[in-house]
């Protein structure tokens, strides 16, 4: 009988990964120019993806490119000149509006060292709400770069009073404070794997983009980085678990999709012979990382 559910097991799941097939995973990345965009894309992915030029003129369009990890897709829309002060909020509103729709996740970047927001953040945040509405921000990261550039003692304070002013001027334009408080904050820093704290960011960075990441889309995201980001940190017994625990909401909602409550309990259970019918591959992978209690 358990093999009879492992096997029912396996195979929803793998219809579930097939129906994803060929849908391309959507990042949406905001900032200004030379704020370290490109490069926290090539960070989450673990390759260059995405042209790093610190050089890069602001520009009016909204570009996007494709790329391919581990055999899915993704796309990445950028918006270089999304706070340049030009004055374009009509042209920015309108590519914006044409080109994406509903974006995987939205990552927020801007400077943990600068001192203060400005007119121009507060224009980009305005154009981003009214062109996506404000549920653009329930899949959205603030991301602050550059944070080695704020001493080891200022650091838990410079966060702090970061976020709070970042966050400020998203609920004055959102008029939404609990949108905005559920909007997890990371500081990175592209060019070296820990931050002041001492803390190595890469795998809470991967973590809190998996949690952003709505339910249809979470296990392409996995399917896509989870060899990648396991061989590139050490993610921690929390972070695992919060891994985990939307793993099992997604087999939730496949459940009520059809999956049926046999299988849902088998995928709960995680029995020996559901890892060994995943076997390898993708299907084994995620089973094997996410929802085997094994530490």
């Amino acid at each position: 009988m358990n093999d009879e559910i492992g096997k029912s097991f396996i195979e929803a799941w793998k219809k579930k990964l097939q129906s994803r097939s060929g849908q391309p995973l959507v990042f949406f990345v905001v900032g200004r120019a030379g704020w370290g965009k490109s490069s926290t894309v090539n960070s989450l992915v673990g390759k260059i993806v995405s042209k790093v030029d610190d050089d890069e003129l602001a520009t009016t369009e909204v570009t996007d490119f494709y790329f391919t990890i581990n055999g899915v897709k993704a796309k990445i829309f950028d918006t270089p000149g999304l706070c340049d002060g030009t004055g374009n909020e009509s042209i920015y509103m309108r590519e914006i509006r044409s080109k994406i729709s509903k974006p995987d996740v939205m990552l927020y970047v801007t400077r943990l060292d600068e001192t203060r927001i400005t007119d121009n953040d507060l224009r980009g945040i305005k154009i981003l709400s009214e062109a996506l509405s404000i549920k653009i921000w329930e899949n959205a990261v603030i991301v602050f770069t550059f944070a080695n550039n704020v001493s080891a003692e200022n650091y838990s304070t410079k966060l702090k009073k970061r976020t709070e002013v970042i966050k400020k001027a998203i609920t004055d334009c959102i008029k939404d404070e609990q949108i905005v408080l559920d909007i997890p904050v990371i500081a990175i820093d592209n060019k070296n794997k820990i931050t002041p704290d001492g803390k190595e960011w890469l795998g809470e960075f991967f973590t809190v983009v998996a949690e952003r990441t709505s339910l249809e889309s979470f296990i392409t995201f996995l399917e896509m980085l989870t060899s990648s980001i396991t061989q590139r940190t050490n993610l921690s017994k929390s972070q695992k678990e919060k891994i985990r625990k939307k793993f099992i909401s997604a087999v939730f909602q496949n459940a009520a999709a059809g999956m049926g409550i046999g299988v849902l309990i088998a995928g709960l259970l995680v029995s020996p012979s559901i890892i060994g019918f995943a076997g390898g591959g993708i299907l084994g992978t995620l089973i094997g990382a996410w929802l085997s209690k094994d530490e």
